[in-house]
């Protein structure tokens, strides 16, 4: 998977971009939804994982780069898996860095993955889950044009800690038409 927007590349992750990964996934205020914050030594163990040939197997992980275009600068990552055996639906997912948060990035690089994969695989829906408390996940899921759909109790552990997790839901034919600008 390779695209653009009119701001960003999304790209394969590659090994030169562990400094970039940890400098992001050490910081504890955008791993508190997500898990504990990095070490370098697990990002590097999830670079490795990210620049490992995906295969397109079911709960398999394929991480990509958010890359500024003018810069090169790598921002954050997007994930996709497939979630089911016919691979007709999928779950994805995303970070950034702190100081990228509130430009549109977000929203821009997880739009373009939602129309890549509508556009060039055989998704049918996609999902994205987040902790009840991430607010911030939650209005960009609808901003995406994602439906709540489930509430799961105790579903998601971070820190030692259950919370309850929202399901959202984008099927085919329903996903946003609008342009990075206007949101």
């Amino acid at each position: 998977m390779l695209f653009e927007t009119p701001r960003l590349r999304i790209r394969p992750m590659k090994m030169t971009d562990l400094e970039a990964v940890y400098q992001h996934r050490k910081n504890p205020d955008t791993a508190k939804y997500i898990g504990p914050p990095a070490t370098r030594a697990t990002a590097k163990a999830r670079l490795e994982q990210a620049c490992q040939n995906w295969q397109g197997r079911v709960d398999e992980k394929r991480i990509l780069a958010i890359e500024l275009k003018h810069s090169q600068l790598l921002i954050g990552e997007l994930v996709f898996k497939y979630t089911s055996e016919d691979k007709k639906c999928g779950e994805i997912g995303f970070r950034l860095a702190a100081e990228q948060i509130g430009k549109g990035y977000g929203f821009e690089a997880a739009d373009a993955l939602i129309q890549w994969l509508f556009n060039h695989t055989p998704i049918q829906v996609i999902s994205a889950v987040c902790a009840k408390e991430n607010v911030k996940s939650q209005q960009l899921m609808c901003r995406l044009g994602m439906v709540c759909h489930d509430l799961q109790r105790s579903k998601l552990s971070l820190n030692g800690k259950l919370h309850d997790a929202l399901v959202y839901n984008l099927k085919r034919g329903e996903a946003n038409n609008a342009s990075p600008a206007s949101a």
